[in-house]
């Protein structure tokens, strides 16, 4: 924070502020293989000291990681996330997937964020709640030797607060 940076390209508007965010990951349905999106993960904010030309000067506000070249600004804007959640069950059946683990974990837990394969077009809605299956394993019969799939389990349930096209958190 208070570091002064560059910028060279044309800034879109005349915001004051801009955010600071770098590619994350792909968000590929593993059904269809259609991509739904790509992760733009926050490092900070930063305001705009000075404009000449296509180069901009910048101020660090504040920052969660180090800002490196190759870093995007994407000008900020009014998100509202809705601190009251009244729980429902979808208008219709849901049948999709987490896709994503937000910090890096492989399995989820309490207060997890994740990412499903399925948004608005599929009318999953805020304070949608839905049940995880964790999917059956493979085993083999001990009498036949045969290789069977147990059915899956269910393990849990998430809440939709967050909604975009193709995906939901």
């Amino acid at each position: 924070a208070g570091d002064k940076f560059f910028v060279r390209g044309i800034l879109e508007g005349s915001h004051a502020a801009y955010g600071i965010y770098r590619e994350g990951v792909n968000f590929i349905d593993p059904d269809t293989g259609e991509f739904l999106g790509l992760e733009a993960q926050e490092l900070g904010l930063s305001k705009l000291i000075a404009m000449e030309g296509d180069i901009s000067t910048l101020r660090i506000l504040r920052t969660r990681q180090d800002v490196r070249i190759g870093d995007r600004l994407l000008p900020t804007v009014e998100r509202r996330v809705d601190s009251v959640f009244y729980p429902k069950s979808p208008d219709k059946d849901i049948d999709g997937k987490i896709i994503h683990v937000f910090g890096g974990v492989r399995n989820v837990s309490q207060y997890s964020v994740v990412v499903l394969n399925r948004g608005d077009r599929d009318q999953l809605a805020v304070g949608d709640v839905l049940a995880i299956y964790r999917q059956g394993e493979k085993v083999r019969d001990r009498y036949t030797s045969e290789l069977i799939q147990l059915p899956p389990d269910r393990s849990g349930l998430l809440i939709v607060f967050r909604t975009f096209e193709k995906v939901a958190f």
